[in-house]
């Protein structure tokens, strides 16, 4: 009965998927909803490629997802991926539906998913991960997360023991996860704005594991990454099996030893998250037994993609547009690292909160007050423009980290924002924008890119 059962809901989900493109509708989970409704245990009977990597951590899996995909595509497999889909159940799912045909046979050998931290309690008992990646893990929403630590219990006790585990070193909350599964460990060696101290609002490892004393650091990136040891006891940092070293930013370089070689690679950009990303590609790679000639190539194939950077440049002005997750404080504070290490004058449109608060649902603000605003108290920023339905929440915020208010500006409607720019010459523009409001992000995107081309023809702006 269940295998019936199964074929039922595997016909009604394909059908779902024609009739979705028919409507001219997305439903990247639909079809994924439809067949566990009819089917609740449907992951028990569906093929599965022969080899699962799954990545997941509070931030940067979705850019490890999508590199490593393009980077095995690049190198020769066929890979099933969600990116299309959402990283919960019922969009990886929707991708397994998608895989086979309506005999349910598999026609793909690898596959990579982007999974949820939370999801993976439902997803990990039915599909067995035979790489996991854990990029970190840190505060989130608080709405959905809690604690990352919460966060880890979870992994942990749905995580397979047999899964080979690659793990962030300099991250003291992810890399203490699962003591018993084989694992490796990756992570920077030292950058040139390394502290000996947090100096961020969120550190959620001040104290040693084993015995409770507080933790010191020889070097902290930010928050609890870094490399770590206690003064009471013998714990420290795992050792990174593989180690970035000589990270230059000027030559966008770092050196990454593999098999007996010191191996330089290109930066993907200069920001600490994205070198990290970068490291993680080049791990993950390395276990999945590919050679050092094939990981060089595939790593100097692929790209960030431009939902999560995109820079554009016209009448001497410079336009970069970064994903800042809304109600994600630590997320926020390594956008605002990046942008307080980038040189020159710069003006902010803060698009990084929810635009859809209405009458039965609001945005909980909290989470401003554990973002370092306080790295946006810069003179170089000249202008911060708030937007949406919590943009004077934005402004009190700014104004409490020291910002001056002559120098924020609130509009209501977010197509408006650009009157509030200078465009001065030689300055950055940064457009900040979170996962709720694309829409609006892209079409104010669209507005700067057309006054920077016309400021490049000599035309009028305002």
């Amino acid at each position: 009965m269940g295998k019936l059962r199964f074929f039922c809901a595997l016909l009604i989900a394909k059908l779902s998927i024609i009739a979705l493109k028919i409507t001219r509708h997305n439903g990247t989970n639909f079809p994924g909803i439809v067949a566990i409704r009819i089917c609740p245990n449907f992951l028990e009977y569906i093929e599965l490629p022969d080899k699962i990597i799954g990545i997941t951590g509070t931030n940067g899996k979705t850019t490890c997802s999508n590199l490593l995909n393009d980077a095995l595509t690049f190198l020769g497999e066929k890979v099933l991926n969600n990116s299309a889909g959402s990283n919960t159940i019922t969009g990886i799912t929707t991708s397994l539906i998608n895989s086979v045909n309506l005999a349910g046979k598999q026609s793909y050998d690898t596959a990579v998913f982007e999974i949820d931290e939370l999801s993976s309690r439902r997803i990990f008992p039915f599909i067995h991960i035979d790489y996991l990646v854990v990029t970190n893990l840190s505060r989130d929403s608080i709405m959905r997360n809690g604690h990352p630590e919460y966060m880890r219990s979870i992994l942990e006790a749905n995580i397979d023991k047999s899964t080979r585990l690659i793990l962030n070193a300099d991250d003291l909350i992810s890399s203490l996860m699962c003591p018993d599964n084989s694992k490796v460990y990756f992570g920077i060696e030292s950058l040139d704005s390394d502290k000996n101290c947090c100096t961020n609002l969120i550190d959620d490892c001040p104290i040693c594991p084993v015995c409770s004393s507080k933790l010191m650091y020889t070097k902290n990136r930010y928050s609890n990454i870094g490399r770590a040891y206690c003064p009471n006891c013998n714990f420290k940092s795992f050792t990174a099996d593989y180690l970035a070293t000589d990270v230059n930013i000027d030559s966008m370089t770092m050196n990454v030893f593999l098999e007996g070689e010191n191996c330089k690679f290109n930066l993907f950009n200069n920001g600490i998250f994205n070198i990290y990303n970068e490291l993680t590609l080049i791990a993950t790679l390395s276990e999945l037994n590919y050679k050092v000639d094939e990981i060089k190539e595939a790593v100097g194939s692929v790209h960030i993609t431009k939902e999560r950077l995109n820079e554009f440049e016209a009448g001497g002005i410079k336009l970069s547009s970064v994903l800042c997750k809304d109600r994600n404080a630590y997320a926020s504070s390594r956008v605002f690292e990046y942008i307080e290490a980038q040189p020159g004058d710069k003006e902010l449109l803060l698009f990084n909160n929810n635009f859809q608060d209405d009458a039965t649902w609001s945005e909980n603000m909290c989470w401003l007050y554990d973002a370092d605003f306080e790295l946006l108290a810069d003179d170089r920023i000249k202008t911060i423009v708030t937007t949406g339905s919590r943009g004077l929440d934005f402004k009190l915020r700014l104004l409490s980290a020291g910002v001056r208010e002559e120098n924020i500006r609130y509009v209501k409607d977010p197509l408006d924002c650009v009157k509030e720019l200078n465009f001065t010459e030689g300055e950055t523009i940064f457009l900040l924008y979170g996962t709720d409001p694309l829409s609006p992000a892209r079409k104010v995107r669209k507005i700067l890119e057309e006054h920077l081309n016309r400021i490049d023809k000599n035309e009028k702006v305002h």
